[in-house]
């Protein structure tokens, strides 16, 4: 197993993640599937049971997060469709399948207004990161309307660093039907 500054550059060079390579993410301890299916993402989206069954902060939502590239030297927003669920306190959270590039999976709780979870995403395979998966933290506020919920994320970068930055939940529909589904399942349009 090379150091991780040389596994970097292998990355880097070869422009695929070290698993593609024959080598394990070592870098944090992480295994790259383990992280896939504790986030539901190495599978597809599953369509809710009734409606009835969820609580007020299910619905369609446009997600949008910054985040820097030390890379490219240039800063980025991140767009998702996704469907969120609520189960009592709990929040499930999946992009739709067609809204970007990248699989997107939130899992939170919510303690009045503040709503605390973890993120996981696996980027484009063909895109600047190859398919690699970053995961972090994430915290939100409800506005009283229930239709926005404001925040940040902090999570590793490639280079060990710690990232942060801007995160937003946008309801943009109540329903999660399959009507719903097909409605926003598009990359979000241009603010």
């Amino acid at each position: 197993m090379p150091q991780g500054r040389y596994l970097l550059a292998l990355e880097a060079v070869l422009g695929q993640p070290a698993a593609s390579l024959g080598f394990a993410d070592q870098r944090y301890g992480m295994d790259r599937r383990k992280a896939l299916a504790d986030a539901g993402l190495d599978q597809g989206l599953q369509l809710p049971e009734p409606a009835g069954q969820y609580g007020p902060l299910t619905g369609i939502w446009l997600s949008a997060y910054e985040y820097y590239s030390s890379g490219r030297s240039e800063s980025f927003t991140g767009k998702h469709h996704v469907m969120i669920l609520q189960r009592g306190a709990r929040l499930m959270t999946r992009s739709l399948p067609r809204t970007a590039q990248s699989l997107l999976s939130l899992d939170m709780s919510v303690n009045g207004a503040v709503i605390t979870g973890t993120w996981t995403e696996q980027t484009d395979p063909s895109g600047y990161y190859k398919g690699a998966v970053y995961h972090g933290a994430i915290q939100l506020l409800t506005e009283p309307s229930g239709h926005r919920m404001t925040g940040r994320w902090i999570g590793f970068g490639r280079d060990l660093e710690i990232n942060d930055g801007p995160w937003t939940l946008t309801l943009i529909d109540s329903h999660v039907s399959q009507d719903a589904v097909e409605r926003w399942n598009h990359e979000p349009l241009p603010a």
